[in-house]
């Protein structure tokens, strides 16, 4: 029997039970080919960037580096042994803040008589994040690579592949900031693009590819109109007017909170967003939420926030992004944009469970006239990560999580949805039965409004 039939014949060729967390177990749910293929290729091709870049690694650490590549490729082979063999996982083993939080998440859903989680009958959200933070783990104990991202190239390589739509939109804001006066009438026409570029750049996922760029070469704003009938839910229309609405009131320094999902064309597309709604006045300070450690191949990391910035100001080929970029500097140096790392992020915990797990960014969150979540797996973790009935509302899949008022971007990626008109789902499921995984469709939802 090979490792990999041994991990299909523990599994059953069901669909996941509704209502419930998702679980690798059920065939028929995304978990089970994320965990039996795609994590493994996503290791795998972890280990084959790490082998590519070895002479700059060693012309950069020394020739003692040589010995940290060979333990870190060990240790991703492990990984992969381990999830295909459903052996049980382990504590982790550093001193990063974060470890004695994992170990007790361990413990927590160990059995009573100490029997610990395995990779196909546990909670998805943990065993996927698990296998993150295993990544990780196998580099932060190491010497010299300690902070090493093996990704970071790949990210900033699919960047600049898609410079020339970059462009495109970059020409139409630039356009619109050079103007004295933008009618009322016009911004409340255009606002829904620009946060509709912001939802669609999240298609370019890495993680979904192993690591391999996507270029994004159309045009953003053709674009979003042509996706329009891809949208499965759109509440952009209550955000505009709860935005409009609040030009009227005397409220001064409105923080925007952005929960931050892909660097690249994705991050570009956010940074777009917040400046157009920094200079219509909409809000006057925004925090960007990203990640503290390398996490899910492409998730946005301190280092990648600012090579991007950095990037689009002072190296791109286009006068127009170098300009879009030099405001960009110049907002994060007056202090009303702030980029932060806090660590719940990088925690396997839905957001139901911020409140009492983490009060302080709770509280934080709690001071935000609005919050814009990002993705496919904040949107898991909004809403719990449970494969929920396609109608439940989204308000009601939020649960406890109210810190303020909430807007969702996300395409769909993973099975778990929610917020749909009764019957769409089984009418998409009939002509497209992999509609939830491809990140063909997308929803806009709000909370809080």
């Amino acid at each position: 029997m090979t490792i990999e039939s041994k991990l299909f014949n523990l599994c059953i060729d069901e669909s996941p039970p509704r209502n419930k967390p998702l679980v690798a177990k059920y065939m028929r749910s995304f978990a089970f080919p994320v965990l039996s293929k795609l994590s493994p290729f996503n290791i795998s091709k972890t280990g084959s960037y790490l082998s590519a870049n070895k002479n700059v690694i060693l012309q950069k650490y020394g020739a003692e580096a040589e010995n940290d590549i060979t333990s870190v490729l060990e240790k991703l082979e492990s990984l992969i042994a381990d999830i295909l063999s459903n052996s049980p996982f382990r504590e982790l083993s550093s001193d990063n803040i974060d470890v004695k939080i994992w170990n007790k998440v361990l413990d927590d859903f160990s059995d009573q008589d100490g029997s610990r989680p395995t990779w196909v009958y546990t909670n998805w959200l943990y065993t996927e994040c698990y296998i993150h933070r295993r990544i990780f783990e196998a580099f932060e104990t190491s010497t010299f690579l300690k902070n090493y991202d093996p990704f970071y190239e790949q990210k900033m390589k699919a960047l600049s592949h898609c410079e020339e739509a970059m462009d495109i939109l970059g020409k139409f804001l630039i356009k619109y900031f050079n103007k004295n006066n933008v009618p009322l009438k016009n911004l409340r026409e255009d606002l829904p693009k620009i946060i509709k570029c912001a939802l669609w750049g999240n298609r370019c996922d890495l993680s979904q590819t192993g690591g391999d760029a996507i270029a994004q070469t159309e045009s953003p704003l053709d674009l979003v109109e042509s996706l329009q009938d891809l949208m499965l839910a759109d509440e952009s229309s209550k955000i505009v007017d709860f935005l409009f609405t609040s030009l009227n009131e005397s409220k001064n320094n409105k923080i925007l909170d952005i929960i931050l999902d892909n660097a690249g064309y994705e991050l570009f597309t956010d940074l777009c967003l917040a400046d157009y709604l920094v200079t219509y006045k909409f809000v006057d300070i925004v925090r960007f939420h990203g990640k503290a450690i390398p996490w899910f191949v492409s998730d946005v990391t301190s280092q990648d926030f600012t090579a991007t910035i950095n990037y689009i100001a002072h190296t791109s080929r286009s006068e127009t992004l170098k300009e879009l970029g030099k405001r960009w500097e110049g907002y994060f140096k007056s202090g009303q944009w702030i980029f932060e790392s806090e660590q719940f992020w990088t925690l396997p915990f839905n957001f139901g469970q911020m409140k009492s797990l983490d009060n302080e960014l709770y509280s934080k969150l709690s001071e935000s006239f609005l919050i814009i979540s990002k993705g496919d797996l904040n949107y898991r973790k909004l809403v719990g990560d449970i494969f929920w009935e396609p109608t439940v509302p989204f308000t009601q899949a939020v649960g406890s999580f109210k810190p303020s008022k909430l807007l969702a971007l996300r395409t769909l990626k993973s099975d778990i949805t929610c917020g749909l008109a009764e019957g769409l789902a089984e009418h998409i499921s009939k002509n497209d039965p992999d509609w939830l995984k491809i990140g063909k469709y997308a929803v806009i939802h709000v909370d809080g409004l």
